[in-house]
C-alpha cells in the first residue's frame, strides 16, 4: 500500500483533537468526503476519507535535528526556521495510505496537515519529508487553502534548489517530484541566472503533473524554436535515487523536439 508522510513540529503542551481536525476539514473543504471510522488512543488517531486512510501518531521527542538542519539552512520561504524549530519538543507524524495515486494522497495530506495547524496553536512548523522542506504554519495554510483548489501547491511539495557552480554556470535540482510519481529535474550547466532556472524547474514540474510523463529521453525543450535544451535520463549528480531528467544546455544530438513556452 502506497503512503505519503509529513511531520508537524509541536511546542510544549500541544493539544491535538481528531474531532477538531475533522471539523476543520469539513469547514475548509466542504466538497471533501466526510471523515469516517474515527479511532483515537493515547496520542494516536486515525480516520478514513473516501478510499484513503489517515493515521496520526504523536512522538514524544523532537524531529531529529540532523533531519532539519539542512532544510532550515537552505529554506527560501522561512528565514528564521532554525530559530523557531529548535524550540519544538514533540512532533506529530501524519500518514496518508491507500491505493489512490500520489496526487490524491498528497492533496489529502496537505489538507489534513493544514487542519492540524489550524486546530493546534502549539504547532510550530511543517517538515514535508519527501522534499525535505520546512514550512511555517501560516504560509502552509495559505498554500493549502488558496492554491491547492486551483492546482498543485508546488512550493510546499517540491524543493527547487539552485545556485552557482564552480564553473560559474548555474546548477540545481528538484526534490519531491519522485513522491509525486515523476523523475526529479537536474542540471549542472545552465547559463540562466538562478532565478531563471528555478522558474524553469517550476514550469517543468507543473507541466508533467498536469500532462503526465510526456518528456522522453532525448527530447529537447525550450521557450521558443531557437532554444535547444536536451533532456537526458541519467543517474543523479546530487544524490537522488533512480534516474533523473537532466537538462543539458551545451548541445548534443536530439531525438525529437518538444516545445513548451512558459
Amino acid at each position: 500500500m502506497a503512503l505519503s508522510i509529513a511531520m508537524v513540529a509541536l511546542g510544549p503542551n500541544a493539544h491535538l483533537s481528531a474531532d477538531a481536525i475533522r471539523s476543520e476539514l469539513a469547514k475548509e473543504w466542504p466538497a471533501l468526503l466526510p471523515a469516517q471510522d474515527v479511532e483515537s488512543n493515547d496520542g494516536t488517531f486515525s480516520f478514513r476519507v473516501g478510499p484513503l486512510d489517515v493515521v496520526a501518531g504523536l512522538m514524544p521527542a523532537p524531529i531529529p535535528w540532523s533531519d532539519l538542519e539542512g532544510p532550515c539552512a537552505s529554506s527560501l520561504l522561512w528565514k528564521d526556521a532554525a530559530e523557531v524549530l529548535r524550540k519544538h519538543t514533540t512532533h506529530l507524524i501524519l500518514t496518508v495510505l491507500g491505493e489512490e495515486g500520489p496526487l490524491e494522497r498528497m492533496n489529502l495530506l496537505t489538507q489534513v496537515t493544514a487542519a492540524v495547524l489550524a486546530s493546534c496553536p502549539e504547532a510550530l512548523g511543517v517538515f514535508w519529508t519527501s522534499a525535505a522542506l520546512v514550512i511555517q504554519p501560516p504560509l502552509f495554510r495559505d498554500f493549502a487553502t488558496k492554491i491547492l483548489p486551483a492546482g498543485p501547491p508546488l512550493y510546499i511539495w517540491v524543493d527547487f534548489q539552485v545556485g552557482k557552480g564552480p564553473s560559474g554556470k548555474t546548477i540545481g535540482f528538484t526534490r519531491g517530484m519522485e513522491a509525486l510519481g515523476h523523475m526529479e529535474f537536474e542540471t549542472e550547466d545552465s547559463p540562466e541566472p538562478p532565478g531563471g532556472l528555478r522558474e524553469r524547474f517550476f514550469g517543468l514540474a507543473n507541466y508533467v503533473l498536469e500532462n503526465g510523463p510526456v518528456i522522453r529521453d532525448g527530447d529537447t525543450i525550450g521557450e521558443d524554436a531557437n532554444e535547444r535544451i536536451r533532456v537526458v535520463y541519467a543517474d543523479s549528480a546530487f544524490g537522488s535515487e533512480g534516474k533523473v531528467m537532466r537538462l543539458e544546455y551545451s548541445g548534443g544530438q536530439k531525438k525529437k523536439p518538444w516545445w513548451r513556452p512558459w
